[in-house]
């Protein structure tokens, strides 16, 4: 690992400890996460790009570091390094993927990602990322999902105390002690032989409602 990457990792670990620490959660369909996990199903954590960092500090306010059945999506380029070193000190895994179209590296290791649902594990994943458009769904989580048979959970988050990086995805960086609201959805399955692209909009279409959904409790009294 460069000294670049290993800086990056550090950064983002300690910006979600603090996350983890200092923010305060207001929780709304917890009863979907549970009964996925009860019930034993491989669950695809999806969320939009400029979310991750208040969902990184929901994860270890839920699991602590014992989120070592996780697969973080991370691209297989110079950023991939430090998200896979942030990855490994949050306690979970990254798991690279090509991000060059019809690359047969690509296809094999989204294979190598439907085995691993298959075999339990649970994948958070920015179905817009890494470069976007902004909430721009890719097609990549709804093949795992229809070959997998793991539950899509679409993840909404808003907190209006934040810095946004000007970048694609307005990426949120919570101030310490914001309140964050965090939505969980119904979860989704895609069936085996649906069309990746007419499931993928339906998946879109049910983070952005969730994403609503958050920043609308998010302002209730």
């Amino acid at each position: 690992m460069t000294l670049r990457s290993w800086l990056g990792a550090r950064i983002l670990y300690l910006a979600s400890q603090a996350v983890h620490r200092t923010a305060r959660y207001q929780v709304h369909g917890r009863e979907n996460l549970d009964a996925l996990e009860a019930a034993g199903q491989p669950v695809i954590w999806a969320s939009w790009h400029g979310v991750t960092m208040m969902i990184s500090g929901f994860i270890l306010c839920r699991y602590g570091g014992n989120v070592s059945n996780m697969l973080v999506i991370v691209p297989d380029d110079w950023r991939g390094e430090s998200l896979a070193g942030w990855a490994d000190l949050l306690g979970s895994k990254a798991f690279a993927v090509s991000m060059q179209e019809e690359s047969l590296v690509a296809a094999r290791r989204l294979l190598q990602l439907v085995r691993g649902l298959e075999s339990g594990l649970n994948i958070y994943i920015n179905p817009d990322g890494p470069d976007g458009p902004s909430r721009v769904l890719k097609p990549g989580v709804s093949f795992l999902a229809g070959r997998s048979g793991a539950a899509v959970l679409p993840i909404g988050v808003h907190t209006s105390s934040r810095f946004r990086l000007p970048r694609w995805d307005r990426y949120s960086i919570p101030f310490p002690y914001s309140r964050i609201c965090i939505v969980f959805g119904e979860p989704l399955t895609v069936a085996r032989r649906e069309d990746v692209r007419a499931a993928g909009n339906r998946i879109a279409t049910a983070i952005d409602r969730v994403m609503a959904e958050a920043e609308t409790r998010y302002h209730q009294p």
